[in-house]
């Protein structure tokens, strides 16, 4: 994806906002992507109406499905993590990683979209869940299913052969902002739910602290793999609009929100990647940092929001 560039007919320009179609909005910021190497001044815009926030001109599907190559982080392989590792993580209290998805009194059947190689969908398989997986990368859905069997189908959400009624759990974990079409994607995933079941969506906070301090260098901004960007209020009303009560929310922040962000406006000038530099990898300066991020979700304005949900009765 380094060295992508976006040319006119890659671009599509909204008149009006692509969410709720108010033709009111508000300039927020320039960006440009130093997390993959994609080429262009990406600008943000907030609706008047909804207040989402918005690439645009916006990239198209096309173009958008050639910006992550093989190297996209969550395509690698991955190795089941020893106990003693997360022993030591929350010892510390550092374990990034770690999100707020419910918990279930039985295994069930669980669908992850955007599940990379299906690291998630492992760790489910171990303790006896039957698992599905949807992910746009052919070789990250080979991955998942040469090695442990997820059932990972590559493509879209709209090419998936997926029975309705079929799921217990759905989960759409850093995937929801990177989408086109999210009320097209909560409509089938309300078809897709079982009676009972529950809908996760973990994305980047755009009314966060982080994403305040920071501006145009916040870690989570994403131009352009985010076309959107979320606040509390904004998910949570496409969520009812679509069917769907909240059952829980937080917000879940890590080291990257604070770090990350200091050392890509560090970066910005010499173009370097987001994570080249001293300070990203310094251990002692991600351990504070985390601890530092974590205190900003104890006033739920934290660097990402994780929402719970379940279809209306």
């Amino acid at each position: 994806m380094k060295g992508l560039e976006p040319r006119p007919d890659d671009l599509v320009r909204h008149a009006q906002c692509p969410l709720c179609g108010s033709p009111a909005k508000d300039h927020l910021t320039g960006a440009r992507d130093l997390h993959y190497g994609i080429g262009g001044e990406w600008q943000y815009q907030r609706c008047i109406g909804c207040r989402v926030v918005f690439l645009n001109p916006a990239p198209t599907a096309a173009f958008l499905a050639g910006a992550y190559d093989d190297s996209y982080y969550s395509y690698q392989d991955f190795d089941a993590p020893t106990a003693w590792h997360g022993v030591v993580k929350r010892l510390i209290g550092f374990n990034p990683g770690t999100t707020g998805d419910p918990a279930f009194p039985r295994p069930g059947r669980v669908l992850d979209i955007g599940c990379g190689s299906g690291q998630f969908l492992y760790r489910m398989q171990q303790r006896g869940w039957q698992t599905a997986g949807v992910e746009l990368s052919t070789r990250a859905a080979e991955i998942g299913n040469s090695k442990h069997q997820l059932n990972i189908q590559a493509g879209t959400l709209v090419d998936a052969q997926l029975p309705d009624a079929a799921f217990d759990y759905v989960r759409l974990n850093h995937s929801f902002e990177h989408l086109l079409d999210p009320r097209e994607t909560l409509a089938r995933i309300r078809r897709l739910l079982a009676p009972g079941g529950l809908l996760f969506i973990g994305v980047p906070n755009v009314d966060g602290l982080q994403a305040r301090w920071f501006g145009r260098y916040w870690w989570n901004l994403g131009p352009p793999v985010h076309p959107f960007n979320y606040s509390p209020h904004t998910l949570q009303r496409l969520l009812a609009e679509q069917g769907f009560e909240t059952v829980s929310f937080r917000t879940h922040s890590n080291f990257a929100g604070i770090l990350g962000s200091l050392q890509m406006a560090l970066n910005h000038r010499a173009g370097r990647s987001a994570d080249t530099g001293a300070l990203f990898r310094n251990p002692v300066a991600k351990l504070l940092t985390h601890w530092i991020a974590k205190a900003t979700d104890l006033f739920s304005k934290g660097d990402c929001l994780e929402f719970v949900a379940r279809t209306r009765t």
